[in-house]
């Protein structure tokens, strides 16, 4: 087919013709004369235990990225620049409170390396979301709130969760290949401690897609939960304990924790997004939203299931057919393999459809 500029002011000026201009099309309608609509684009931030050695090496030769390293060096009190460069055992990068900051700074990073290169697709994305502590760089990729402010939030985060994780055995475990109601049931039978019955202590923390889970809780319930799992199950069903991951965010179990990050969000004045945002608890929000309305996603994070599933569903039912990963590493990619969707007249694979940025 000859290209819209090969065609344009020839055909239409046939006779019988008039220009396109005068037709009422609607938007889904695909015209030969009709110069084809950009991709709706999504912006997704990675979160926590996504840094390597060596990231953000080129903010050194950015001042502006240089500022916003040295901006968070004295927000966490410690020297960002150099743990993003070493990442030894020495400087703790893996705990929880490190990793979430890392992951945030490197999250805005990326974005503004993204503003750079692609200020079409940064300056206006159809939406955002953010995994776990990403959901922060999220917001300030929409304008909710600025870098600085994320900060403030991130720091109370970081630590109240590392706090907990000093106070409490914690763990977690990935599932594949189970059914969510399954999965519940078993959370629900586990008993740690059958001389003392107690409330539930393991949940389903992260939702990453179709048959892909974390579950997370006191240590001795994520063990007996694997047990269950590997008793109940088929081959099908695999389970791995995740090392790393030393606290039960996203679960009822940090309630406490939540409420003390509620005071640094609540400090925060926050704007109308400047697109839509997906919240982790499965929620969106439009465009120009009052902040009234989505804060209480935000201080409902940490005790809710993250829904990165209904995340992506629900952004491929809407139109997006592009998703630029704006942080370190590509996991936020791999996981799209367990979300792809179908209609009746194809399969849209996601994974297939999302970038990952270099930082």
């Amino acid at each position: 087919m000859p290209k819209y500029s090969e065609m344009s002011g020839r055909v239409e000026n046939l006779p019988g013709h008039k220009p396109l201009d005068k037709y009422d099309l609607p938007e889904w309608c695909a015209h030969p004369l009709r110069e084809p609509a950009a991709q709706p684009n999504m912006l997704i931030f990675p979160g926590e235990q996504t840094h390597y050695a060596g990231m953000l090496a080129a903010c050194q030769s950015v001042p502006q990225l240089q500022d916003m390293v040295e901006l968070a060096s004295e927000a966490f009190d410690f020297d960002v620049q150099r743990v993003l460069e070493e990442c030894g055992p020495e400087d703790n990068a893996d705990r929880t409170d490190r990793s979430q900051m890392l992951a945030y700074v490197a999250d805005c990073v990326a974005f503004e390396l993204l503003k750079q290169h692609q200020p079409d697709v940064a300056l206006k994305p159809r939406a955002v979301a953010g995994f776990s502590v990403g959901e922060v760089a999220a917001l300030v990729a929409a304008g909710v709130m600025s870098y600085d402010q994320g900060l403030i939030i991130v720091k109370a985060r970081g630590e109240a969760m590392q706090q907990w994780a000093d106070e409490e055995d914690m763990a977690a475990v990935a599932v594949f290949g189970m059914d969510e109601d399954q999965l519940l049931k078993l959370c629900s039978r586990v008993n740690p401690n059958m001389r003392a019955p107690s409330q539930q202590k393991v949940f389903i923390a992260y939702c990453w897609g179709r048959r892909g889970f974390v579950c997370a809780g006191q240590h001795s319930a994520v063990m007996e939960l694997q047990h269950l799992l590997q008793q109940s199950s088929g081959e099908a069903v695999f389970t791995q304990v995740l090392p790393e991951h030393k606290h039960a965010g996203h679960t009822p179990l940090a309630s406490r924790v939540a409420e003390e990050v509620e005071e640094a969000i609540n400090s925060i004045p926050m704007n109308a997004p400047t697109c839509e945002v997906y919240f982790n608890t499965g929620y969106r929000v439009a465009a120009g939203e009052d902040p009234s309305v989505f804060v209480p996603y935000l201080l409902q994070q940490l005790t809710m299931p993250l829904r990165w599933d209904f995340i992506i569903q629900t952004s491929l039912q809407r139109g997006i057919r592009r998703f630029f990963e704006c942080g370190p590493g590509q996991s936020l990619k791999e996981l799209m393999i367990f979300n792809p969707s179908s209609t009746p007249t194809q399969t849209i694979r996601p994974y297939e459809l999302t970038t990952s940025l270099k930082v």
